[in-house]
C-alpha cells in the first residue's frame, strides 16, 4: 500500500479503467474524489454503470482517432494505472496500454487480478470501496494538465458523433441511435455478446438504465437465455437488443413459461455475422459470405408466433419511428421488434465513422 501511496501522490498522469461492475457498487463520495483529481482520467464502459461528468464512457471513441498518432499517444499513456471490475470489452484500450504500458499498474478486486496489459505490479484483494476507504486519507491531489486536456479532447467526440450520426443512412449505426433515445428511464438494458456490445460503447448511454452484457469467454452463446433470465430477478422491465445471428443460436430460450410481459427483443437483422465485415481483411473473397459472415434469409416472425410474443418489423426510419412510438405501451405479452439494417453498408459507415472522428 505505501508503495501505492508513493506513486499515486507523484504521478502526473494517472489512469482509472473500470470493467463491469453492478449499478451503485462504487460510493459516491468516492466517485467524486475520482473526479476532483486534474491528474486523473476514469474510463468507464458501458457495463461499468458509473457515471460522472468528467469521467470517459466512450473509449473507443477517445483512442481510434488517435491510434496512428504516437505524439497523441505518448500523451495519453499513464504513468499509473488502478484498474477494477470485471471484463475490460474495448479491444483499443487493450491494445493500447500493452503497447504503452504504465510504469505500474494496481488492480482491485477481492478474488482474482489478471495481468492483462502484461504489467501488473500489485493486487489488491479487497473491493473497491473498502480499498478507497482505507487509502484516501493518504492521497493528495497532483496539479496536472492530464484530465482537462483530454475532457477537451472528448468534448470534441461528442460533438463530432452527434454531427456524424445526423448525417449517415439507415444502417446499424444509425439503427442504435433511435433506440437510445426511445429506451425509457429506469430499465434494465441487457445486450448481447459481439456487435451489440461493441456498438452500445459509442453512445452515452441513459444514466438511469442498468447495463448488462452476455460476456462468456468469447461468442455469442446464451445471450437471449442470460437476459430473460435476469429479467426475472429485478423489479424493472427489461430491454434486450441482439444480432441477429445471437438471437437464433439461442432462440429455444424463448420456450419457457416464465417470460414477463413487459419483456423486449430489439433484433437488429443485418442478415448474417456483420461484425465479420468490420473486422475482416479478405471480405470480397468467395467464400467470405458463406463461411464467414454466414448470411441468411431468417426472420424472427414464425418464432414470435410460435412463443407468444407480439412482432413487429422495421426497414427505414420511419418504419422504425413509428414501430417505437408504441413499443413501450403497457401489454399482456412480450414483444419483439426486429429492425432489418443493409447487409453491405453497414461496416462502410462505421468505418467512415471512426475516420470521421480522427478528420474532427
Amino acid at each position: 500500500l505505501r508503495t501505492f501511496v508513493q506513486r499515486w501522490n507523484t504521478a502526473t498522469r494517472k489512469m482509472v479503467l473500470t470493467g463491469v461492475l453492478p449499478p451503485d457498487s462504487l460510493e459516491s463520495r468516492f466517485v467524486e474524489f475520482l473526479a476532483s483529481d486534474a491528474s486523473v482520467i476514469v474510463f468507464t464502459e458501458t457495463t461499468s454503470n458509473l457515471h460522472h461528468p468528467d469521467f470517459f464512457p466512450g473509449i473507443d471513441k477517445i483512442i481510434a482517432p488517435v491510434e496512428n498518432d504516437i505524439l497523441q499517444l505518448k500523451a495519453l499513456q499513464p504513468i499509473l494505472l488502478l484498474s477494477f471490475g470485471g471484463m475490460v470489452i474495448s479491444k483499443k484500450i487493450k491494445a493500447f496500454l500493452r503497447n504503452y504500458r504504465p510504469d505500474a499498474h494496481f488492480h482491485i478486486d477481492e478474488k482474482k487480478a489478471y495481468d492483462t496489459y502484461f504489467c501488473l505490479t500489485h493486487h489488491f484483494k479487497t473491493s473497491p470501496n473498502r480499498f478507497f476507504e482505507r487509502v484516501i486519507p493518504e492521497l493528495n491531489p497532483v496539479k496536472s494538465p492530464y484530465r482537462e486536456r483530454w475532457l477537451g479532447v472528448q468534448q470534441k467526440r461528442r460533438k463530432a458523433h452527434e454531427a456524424y450520426i445526423g448525417s449517415i443512412p439507415f444502417s446499424d449505426l444509425k439503427v442504435y441511435d433511435y433506440l437510445f433515445n426511445a429506451i425509457p428511464d429506469g430499465q434494465q438494458l441487457q445486450s448481447a455478446n459481439s456487435a451489440t456490445i461493441r456498438y452500445t460503447q459509442l453512445f452515452d448511454l441513459n444514466k438511469t438504465l442498468s447495463v448488462f452484457c452476455n460476456r462468456g469467454t468469447s461468442g455469442i452463446d446464451g445471450s437471449t437465455s442470460t437476459a430473460i433470465g435476469a429479467s426475472l430477478a429485478v423489479t424493472q422491465p427489461t430491454t434486450f437488443i441482439t444480432g441477429d445471428l445471437s438471437f437464433f443460436y439461442d432462440s429455444n430460450a424463448l420456450w419457457n413459461a416464465y417470460i414477463r410481459p413487459d419483456f423486449r427483443i430489439i433484433l437488429i437483422n443485418n442478415g448474417g455475422g456483420g461484425i465479420f465485415r468490420i473486422i475482416a481483411p479478405n471480405k470480397d473473397t468467395p467464400d467470405f459470405d458463406t463461411y464467414f459472415e454466414t448470411t441468411h434469409n431468417l426472420t424472427a416472425e414464425q418464432r414470435c408466433t410460435m412463443h407468444g410474443f407480439s412482432y413487429r418489423q422495421a426497414h427505414d426510419a420511419a418504419s422504425l419511428e413509428k414501430a417505437l412510438s408504441d413499443f413501450y405501451t403497457e401489454s399482456d405479452r412480450p414483444a419483439l421488434l426486429e429492425i432489418f439494417t443493409p447487409r453491405t453498408l453497414n461496416d462502410t459507415v462505421l468505418r467512415k465513422y471512426f475516420e470521421f472522428l480522427n478528420n474532427d
